[in-house]
């Protein structure tokens, strides 16, 4: 029982502190590698709650690709500091206001989360004996929610060409060739 609450209190600090880091940092860089931390450390929570497909995924999918396409973004944008900095204290009220939107809602489900009966069971569409968790995810996957996994893939491809076209529009805007 106590290893396994030395074992949670690391991993949630390690997903709490990279996360907070990943805000501050100045450095976009930096920044994509503190949020490789945090998921890294979010999979092995997911392997520590008996999750061992979903750990697989977090790291494969977030870890492998997910963070290999913000450090590609970063480095093809290569913003400068001055710009970044302007559009950030432009747009700080509204975070602040975003933030304190999240907080309010956090707070509020925290507080029916508590008023739960301890005896609280959540209700599976499944039943977990007679099959493996990969088995029983891809089956609702793939038979309740294909468009939205399709959805997904696509949003995904429309941010991979908006970025080439970003990287196109700024480098004519360099080039002079307008």
């Amino acid at each position: 029982m106590i290893l396994e609450m030395i074992v949670f209190i690391y991993l949630s600090l390690g997903m709490i502190i990279p996360g907070i880091l990943a805000i501050i940092s100045k450095n976009p860089v930096h920044a994509v590698l503190w949020v490789l931390v945090l998921i890294l450390h979010q999979a092995f929570m997911l392997f520590t709650l008996g999750s061992e497909f979903l750990t697989a995924v977090q790291i494969i999918v977030y870890a492998g690709a997910v963070i290999v396409l913000f450090l590609f973004v970063v480095y093809m944008i290569n913003l400068k500091r001055e710009e970044i900095w302007k559009v950030f204290v432009k747009k700080s009220p509204l975070g602040f206001v975003i933030f304190l939107i999240f907080i309010f809602f956090f707070l509020k489900s925290l507080t029916f989360l508590t008023a739960l009966s301890p005896h609280f069971k959540a209700h599976l569409p499944y039943d977990l004996t007679q099959g493996t968790n990969l088995w029983w995810i891809a089956r609702y996957l793939f038979t309740h929610f294909l468009f939205q996994f399709e959805l997904v893939g696509v949003l995904l491809l429309v941010v991979v060409l908006g970025a080439v076209f970003l990287l196109r529009k700024l480098k004519e805007v360099e080039g002079g060739s307008l």
